[in-house]
């Protein structure tokens, strides 16, 4: 009782800070208005790799690391208000999964919403939540935080709900956004998820989706917290778990050409297998970069603790790090190199560049112990008019 007296006091606590924020919040006027503008990103890699199961081998991939083409805009529509929308379209830039997956007419970021300059923002559609909004402050940018060394083989427990997985984008979403003032800005998400399993689909007995951030953002300071909780859970992840909560603080700071952050997580997976039994674990990582010129480099390191509590699984944590160098041809390109490595316990399942892998009806399968990456690549944005 006292522990989820304690939970839902934190929960309290967020939506009040988000209230705060949004309350305080005084008017910044809006960016100049484009009704259409076309942008995208090609960007690919070649790597050698040997990440997944206890039998993944060592193998040589060319991978499309997020690639994309969109439509976006936003016009005044008058008394302060305007109008803005996006649609985003994942683009197989190897050939595999065309036509599946992000890789549709928008299939990725793609939404409609209206704004004032005063009051902030609302917008409705498929779009990631507020938790996923803060990963520049402290994420693994090498891949432009995707692909192979993407932090959330570790932060978030993977981009996969049905396995207890945080960075998943959920369609059937709205949000809230307030203004900017003075560097700071809150955010407020819901959805409905999607497929079978959803609210859309199940009514109250359907899985759904909350998520909030306070962030402060200004003069090389980034500091913010981000959640999220997953209710219902059960529809989603076939019965694996009831809900799922995390929180994070997260914070950034630049001086001269150097750039430091950080990040503590805690993560709590409830009713495991419908045993009645819960699972939390802490997560943290630290980042360093320096930029001098168009040259940047630096590291990058997690550490994720063993999942405890009455569903618990011994030797269950893994490290991850990564170090890199990239160079930007132009502002719109670049080019990179960077090693990264997984490190798991004896009982980890986390996969290098994925979510962790589930039996049927049962729990987490353990992943290889040591998964290794080196990783060439490189992207070419565009953006008409520029």
């Amino acid at each position: 009782m006292r522990k989820q007296q304690t939970k839902n006091r934190a929960v309290r606590m967020g939506w009040l800070a988000m209230g705060l924020a949004a309350a305080f919040g005084a008017t910044e006027c809006a960016a100049q208005h484009v009704p259409l503008v076309l942008y995208g990103r090609v960007h690919v890699s070649v790597e050698k790799l040997q990440s997944g199961g206890q039998a993944a081998v060592s193998r040589w991939e060319f991978k499309n690391n997020t690639s994309r083409i969109g439509i976006r805009g936003s016009y005044d529509v008058g008394n302060d208000f305007y109008a803005f929308y996006q649609i985003e379209s994942g683009a197989a830039a190897d050939g595999d999964g065309l036509g599946t997956g992000s890789n549709t007419l928008g299939g990725r970021e793609t939404f409609a919403g209206f704004g004032h300059n005063g009051a902030g923002s609302i917008k409705v559609g498929n779009f990631y939540h507020p938790y996923d909004d803060l990963h520049y402050v402290s994420g693994n940018y090498w891949q432009l935080f995707t692909g192979t060394s993407n932090d959330a083989t570790l932060w978030a427990n993977g981009a996969n709900a049905a396995t207890g997985g945080f960075d998943q984008r959920l369609a059937n979403g709205a949000s809230y956004y307030t203004p900017q003032w003075n560097g700071f800005q809150a955010k407020i998400w819901y959805s409905l998820t999607q497929g079978p399993g959803g609210e859309e689909a199940l009514g109250s007995q359907g899985s759904r989706v909350i998520s909030g951030s306070v962030a402060y953002d200004k003069d090389g300071k980034r500091l913010a917290w981000g959640f999220e909780q997953i209710k219902k859970a059960k529809a989603l992840s076939s019965g694996f778990y009831e809900e799922g909560t995390s929180h994070f603080i997260t914070g950034g700071w630049t001086f001269g050409g150097f750039y430091v952050a950080g990040l503590a997580e805690r993560d709590e997976l409830e009713d495991i297998n419908a045993t009645g039994n819960n699972r939390t674990r802490s997560y943290w990582h630290v980042l360093a970069k320096y930029t001098f010129g168009k040259h940047a480099i630096g590291g990058w390191y997690g550490k994720a603790d063993d999942w405890k509590g009455g569903a618990a699984i011994s030797e269950s944590g893994a490290k991850m790090w990564t170090v890199g160098y990239s160079y930007q041809l132009h502002r719109m390109s670049g080019l990179y190199v960077l090693y990264t490595r997984l490190e798991n316990d004896a009982n980890a399942a986390y996969v290098l560049g994925g979510s962790p892998a589930r039996a049927a009806n049962g729990d987490w399968v353990p992943a290889r112990s040591s998964q290794p990456g080196f990783v060439v690549g490189g992207y070419v944005n565009f953006q008409f008019p520029s």
